[in-house]
């Protein structure tokens, strides 16, 4: 009697054992994954996923993604995580060094993001006030739209200038005897402005602004590439360019201006809220450490 009681005692702690382990084994509804015994929920997975940058998140649009960033990012970091831990790495002192240096740091961005927030926010009237100050900057210097005929043969040159005398299409002459690319729409140049070209080219451009009139032709430039004859197509003269075309780059160039004045301000008050001390004996001992080693190595 006593023995079969025994026995079915056993059985009976067995049964509950084998249910607990059962349920350890079981994730609850919103636990994602479990690593040895921490549990990871869905929403620190949402979480970690917001905090990865945009390219990361370009490769999780795919099921296969999602898994690999599941099995091998969280679940990984984390077991590595809990190995570092086991081997008492959150208690070595360099490490709690590294720690509070980071927690001090995200905590004075947040603080810094949170009080300058707004502050750096620039005005109609101020943006009117840079330009009115600073016109100067948004002018337009002077520029020529100009073709040319560029050949590397003295023949060749000879041939060119040939028929120009008599008259020949400037565009048809370019187009038919330019050096590779240069054929292409008759030796059309654009625009160009001075300082814009290399200074190999210093002979060629010099030419290009000497022409004064629409259609005025250069004498031959050399260059170090070949020989170079210019047409003047138009010219546009140097002009302020109005307010509404620079707004968003006179905007561009006071924000951070104004972000750091705020910044400025902020610190300057705090300090003068504080308690501030300063060992200037123990400071003068330690510039002279500074200063020693290089002056020995003299």
């Amino acid at each position: 009697m006593k023995k079969n009681f025994l026995i079915g005692l056993l059985v009976f702690l067995l049964f509950i054992l084998s249910c607990d382990i059962q349920k350890k084994k079981e994730l609850g509804r919103n636990e994602l994954a479990r690593v040895n015994e921490t549990s990871i929920s869905i929403d620190e997975f949402h979480q970690i996923l917001e905090s990865q940058p945009l390219e990361g998140k370009l490769r999780l649009l795919n099921e296969q993604g999602m898994r690999d960033f599941l099995e091998n990012y969280i679940i990984t970091r984390e077991l590595l995580y809990q190995e570092a831990k086991r081997k008492g790495l959150d208690k070595k002192k360099e490490i709690l060094i590294k720690i509070e240096d980071f927690k001090r740091a995200m905590l004075i961005d947040a603080l810094l993001e949170e009080e300058l927030k707004g502050k750096s926010e620039v005005s109609e009237e101020e943006i009117r006030k840079y330009y009115e100050e600073n016109k100067a900057l948004f002018i337009e210097p002077l520029e020529v739209k100009i073709r040319q005929i560029f050949v590397n043969s003295e023949l060749i040159l000879r041939e060119v200038l040939a028929k120009l005398s008599q008259g020949e299409s400037f565009e048809k002459i370019a187009s038919t005897y330019n050096i590779g690319r240069f054929k292409e729409d008759g030796g059309n140049l654009g625009y160009i402005r001075r300082g814009q070209l290399a200074r190999s080219f210093s002979q060629f451009e010099e030419a290009a602004f000497s022409l004064k009139n629409k259609g005025d032709i250069s004498d031959v430039i050399r260059t170090p590439y070949g020989f170079h004859i210019i047409k003047l197509e138009d010219m546009r003269g140097s002009h302020l360019r109005p307010l509404d075309q620079v707004k968003d780059k006179i905007r561009i160039t006071l924000e951070p201006k104004k972000k750091q004045e705020a910044y400025l301000r902020y610190i300057k008050d705090l300090k003068s809220k504080a308690n501030i001390l300063i060992n200037e004996k123990l400071w003068a001992e330690e510039e002279k450490k500074e200063i020693r080693p290089k002056e020995e190595k003299k």
